[in-house]
């Protein structure tokens, strides 16, 4: 089975070995979290994820961004290198999906490079939320007004104090 996407009106061709029914996302944000547990966010020009589970074979990712990262993808390729992943799929308040990941392959266009990642999930959607409330707890709150927060920040998915964003 070959995969055809088209992404900033170019064709991509992706060959896909015994892949019966696959579900496609649209995914609205891209992270990296590199060694030292700091996230890397990339802003996405395009971004598609497909669930390739059914057949035993994890997803697949292409993000579209700014070729301006290719030396460091590129390198990420060459090195076969794992990467965790953080991927929003769908809407901004959804929780991110957690993925171990590598390079497959890199197209680079004018301004812009598609990237296509293989990719197996792992959950630790817990995580979040314990996080989240122990900074809540840290910040004072408690009883009704800690519960409403909570809440609140559980639909809206804020970054959290403890996350160390890269610029």
């Amino acid at each position: 089975m070959t995969l055809i996407l088209l992404i900033n009106s170019k064709i991509i061709n992706i060959k896909l070995m015994g892949c019966g029914n696959m579900k496609t996302f649209k995914a609205v944000r891209f992270q990296i979290v590199n060694e030292h547990g700091r996230i890397i966010e990339y802003e996405l020009e395009d971004c598609v994820i497909i669930n390739k589970e059914e057949s035993g074979t994890g997803w697949l990712l292409e993000i579209v961004i700014s070729n301006e990262h290719y030396e460091t993808f590129k390198e990420y390729q060459d090195n076969e290198q794992l990467l965790d992943i953080r991927v929003v799929i769908t809407r901004p308040a959804n929780d991110p999906a957690l993925f171990e990941s590598t390079v497959k392959s890199i197209k680079n266009f004018k301004t812009t490079m598609s990237i296509v990642f293989e990719c197996h999930i792992y959950t630790l959607r817990q995580q979040y939320a314990e996080s989240l409330l122990e900074q809540l707890i840290d910040d004072g709150l408690s009883g009704e007004e800690l519960k409403k927060s909570f809440n609140r920040m559980m639909q809206s998915k804020p970054k959290l104090k403890d996350e160390k964003l890269e610029e």
